[in-house]
Parts: C-alpha cells; structure tokens; sequence
C-alpha cells in the first residue's frame, strides 16, 4: 500500500505536465521537425519528391523575390518597432500620471489589441480607399486631391507601418505602465527631499528602473513585427507589385500558391533563425540588465 503511494506520488509531477508536453510535441516539435526535412526536398503535387539537399536555400539565395520580402521586412521591422517603443514609452507614462479619466483612457489604447487583425485590417482599407475612403473623402471636403495610399509604394508601406503600431502599442504601454508602477514612490520622495530636479529623477531613478521594461518591450516587438503576415495579406495583398511583401507572405506564396513547400520550408527556417536569435538576445540582454 505504502510502495504505492510513493508511486502514485512519483508520477503525479509528470502526468501534470504531460498534456503540455503532449501538445508542444503534437503542434510545434513534430511539424518543426518535419519543416527542415521538408526543406530538404522539392515536393509538388505534380512531380515526385526529389531530395535536393540544401538547393532550396541556395535557390533562396538566388531569388531577387526573396530578398525584396526579407528588404520590405526589415524596413517595416525598423519603422514599427521605432514607433512601438517610442509610443508605449510616452503613452505609458501618461498613463501612469494622476489625470481625469485615467481608466477611460487605459482602455481606449488598449482597445485595438483585442481586435481581430483581420477586422482591423478590413476598416483601414476602407478608411484609406482611393474612391470611398473616409480619409480620401475628407481631403476631397477640404479642396485636396485624394491620394492612392494603398496604391502607392511609399504610402502603402507607410500605412502598414501605422496601423500595426496602433492596433499593437496599447500591449506595450501596458508593459511600461506596468514597469513605472513597479518603482517605489519612497524614491521619488527621497530624492525630493534631497533637492532633486525632475529631470535629475527622471535620469537617475526612473530610466535605471524602467530598462527591463523596455528592453522587454523592444525583444516583444522586434519578434512580433517579424512575424507580421495578416494586417499586410489583407490590406495590401503584399502590393502594389511587390512593395509590400513580407516574408511571412513570401513563405506562404511559395507553400500555397506555388507548390513548393520545400522551398516555403526553407523560408521558414530562415526565418526561425531570425527569431531564434533574437530570443537569444533578449535571453543574454536580459541577465545583462539583471548585473547592472
């Protein structure tokens, strides 16, 4: 009986983390694992699987397509992220100071953050179309012409740019807001009492301690925006021409419009690198931050 109990006892801890390990393995260790053999290999449902190695990386290499996606994602990843922290840093600490209405306004920047993308994405197109956009409309009102803003390279990217930013900073400026809120006021009041400026608290108090937030803020960010694949398909479909494609998107063309899953595979592994390492960089930033 007792022989039993201590047994019951050692298999609690692993049958209360089996259906975790269950999952992870179903839905994220098994097809990871398949995506790099697949990437291994050109598949269509027109010809037999061949295995050619690593010929889709080199063909990724090779392929101008492919580098314009991994350009127009590092342009959208350093103009949202820039954005994100600057904003969630601001609207954080607006929100952090004692005005009027302070719940009200919590609520309205974080609002956008339970949105679908898809929805999102379908009310700026109509805000931003050429004929019936509100914003065109406006302009129109106003005596201007309108402007193509999904239309136009420059513009389209611009306006995925916006959009991502303020459907996502309301998360981050909770981040933030959380991080002011974490300091102790006895600092604050300790270095009134000793003469300190605001700006002297601000640099010598409030930065210091918001770093972790930040930093957690910037890693979160980055990682998101390289992911970014449903506000940009449904807004611009990746266009005009090509101006817009991301590579998530490139990775899906390649799966699904073209029939080559391998080199979709190899896409993603790419990818998977990408975001890889900058999980480690947040990993190895982080116990930085923590030694300070």
């Amino acid at each position: 009986m007792a022989s039993g109990s201590k047994l019951r006892a050692r298999l609690a801890p692993y049958l209360f983390v089996a259906p975790n390990v269950l999952f992870f393995t179903t839905f994220v260790a098994v097809p990871a694992v398949y995506g790099f053999w697949l990437s291994l290999f050109t598949t269509s449902p027109y010809r037999p699987t061949r295995f050619v190695g690593l010929g889709n990386f080199e063909a990724l290499a090779h392929d101008d397509l492919f580098w314009r996606a991994v350009r127009n994602t590092v342009t959208f990843v350093v103009g949202d992220v820039a954005l994100v922290v600057a904003l969630a840093v601001a609207i954080g600490m607006l929100l952090n100071r004692s005005v009027r209405g302070r719940g009200f306004f919590r609520s309205a920047f974080f609002y956008p953050v339970l949105l679908s993308p898809v929805v999102v994405a379908i009310a700026w197109q109509w805000i931003l179309n050429n004929r019936f956009g509100a914003l065109n409309n406006a302009l129109r009102w106003l005596g201007m012409r309108p402007v193509p803003w999904l239309l136009d390279a420059s513009w389209a990217m611009t306006w995925v740019i916006l959009v991502h930013t303020w459907a996502t900073v309301g998360f981050f400026a909770l981040i933030v807001l959380a991080g002011l809120q974490s300091i102790p006021p006895v600092l604050y009041e300790a270095a009134s009492v000793d003469g300190a400026t605001p700006l002297r608290r601000a640099r010598h108090i409030t930065l210091p301690l918001l770093a972790p937030s930040v930093l957690t803020v910037l890693i979160l960010s980055l990682i998101h925006a390289f992911e970014i694949f449903d506000y940009v398909y449904v807004m611009t479909g990746g266009g005009p021409g090509f101006a817009t494609l991301m590579m998530v998107q490139y990775i899906y063309r390649a799966g699904f419009e073209l029939d080559q899953f391998g080199l979709a595979a190899a896409g993603s592994l790419v990818l998977f690198v990408i975001i890889l390492a900058l999980t480690a960089l947040q990993f190895v930033m982080g116990r930085l931050v923590e030694a300070v």
